[in-house]
């Protein structure tokens, strides 16, 4: 789809080319999504992409008073998982008119603070979040100081407070725990970067030795190897304890996210093991390299979180009486991948 070269995309442009009202198109721009439908809003988001189309962000701004911009800090840029994120806030945002403004926690909570206050000195409409789990009581004073904020992926502790869009974890890793079992694994362990305060790792392990007491038989779990994801052998001594601590089981490994995934696939190829046969692997998000390597993966639904978070921010943006709106909660669906790396046993032959 094309616009012509050096001509300026007007708003009849993009809704005549969506097959809706001008007004519909300028209500999706002020974000008053009530009246608009998903499929209708995806549409437009879509055609303003493709067109390259630009708000007249210096008019918004005078109209409504605001300064266009949203603040994003997110705990690791360095990773997969971020980038998928971003790119769905940065799509819905930018088509909207507004720009992002991106920080790196680094998962410490004392760079994210420095960063929320940043983007909050510079006026941002609103804040979305990934946090590392240690300024609850900070963002839920933001929130009450009327700054929009909006978790992506991790919660607060205390559920309930904010607007929040993560990935649902229960029902994935019952099936990735029978699934192990199923082929013939007689210990499942979980293996997880340093958990802090951060609350996908926590659901996770906590899910995880729930599942393995109530589907597991005696004996086989719960196992659990946290190690420092920036020590350079932390998780190679890990994978080899657990290894040594069974010696000729079939055992098993469930991996708290695509990070710990990508170091035990390291570690394994260090120490000469194969995931498969030896020892099952089984990991959150389904990253290129997982598929690469043939690892069964939980698939999480990552860009559609940034994509989600960013329309419940601007829709709390928009609203008349943001005040008067209650926090929401939206959780996605999740399915498991499943490859070699968790082979049935062998029969022989």
């Amino acid at each position: 789809m094309e616009s012509g070269v050096g001509k300026k995309v007007t708003i009849d442009q993009v809704a005549r080319l969506c097959g809706v009202s001008k007004t519909t198109v300028s209500r999706f721009l002020n974000h008053k999504y009530e009246n608009i439908s998903e499929e209708t809003r995806r549409r437009i988001e879509r055609v303003i992409e493709e067109l390259d189309y630009r708000p007249n962000r210096s008019a918004q701004r005078l109209k409504a008073s605001r300064s266009m911009l949203i603040g994003c800090c997110v705990g690791d840029l360095s990773g997969p998982f971020s980038g998928l994120l971003l790119r769905g806030i940065t799509r819905v945002c930018e088509a909207a008119g507004y720009q992002v403004l991106f920080a790196d926690s680094s998962e410490d909570k004392r760079k994210e603070r420095k960063a929320l206050e940043g983007f909050l000195e510079n006026s941002v409409d609103g804040l979305i979040v990934n946090t590392t789990g240690g300024n609850d009581a900070f963002l839920i004073e933001v929130a009450e100081r009327g700054v929009p904020v909006t978790l992506a992926d991790r919660s607060l502790r205390l559920s309930g407070r904010l607007d929040t869009v993560i990935n649902e974890y229960e029902t994935c890793i019952r099936d990735s725990i029978r699934l192990m079992l199923d082929c013939g694994y007689t210990r499942i362990a979980f293996f997880t970067e340093q958990i802090r305060e951060v609350m996908p790792r926590i659901q996770r392990r906590d899910s995880y030795i729930a599942a393995m007491r109530s589907l597991a038989p005696e004996g086989a779990g719960p196992f659990l190897y946290e190690f420092d994801r920036f020590d350079p052998v932390g998780c190679r001594r890990s994978l080899e304890a657990y290894r040594v601590a069974f010696p000729g089981e079939r055992i098993a490994i469930l991996a708290v996210n695509g990070v710990t995934g990508q170091q035990l696939l390291k570690a394994a190829k260090e120490l000469g093991f194969r995931f498969g046969e030896q020892i099952g692997l089984c990991t959150f998000d389904d990253w290129a390299i997982f598929s690469l390597a043939d690892v069964t993966a939980i698939r999480l639904q990552t860009e559609e979180v940034g994509e989600a978070a960013a329309r419940m921010l601007l829709e709390r943006i928009g609203s008349a009486q943001p005040e008067n709106m209650a926090p929401r909660s939206v959780e996605l669906t999740t399915g498991l991948i499943v490859r070699h790396s968790t082979a049935k046993a062998s029969t022989g032959g």
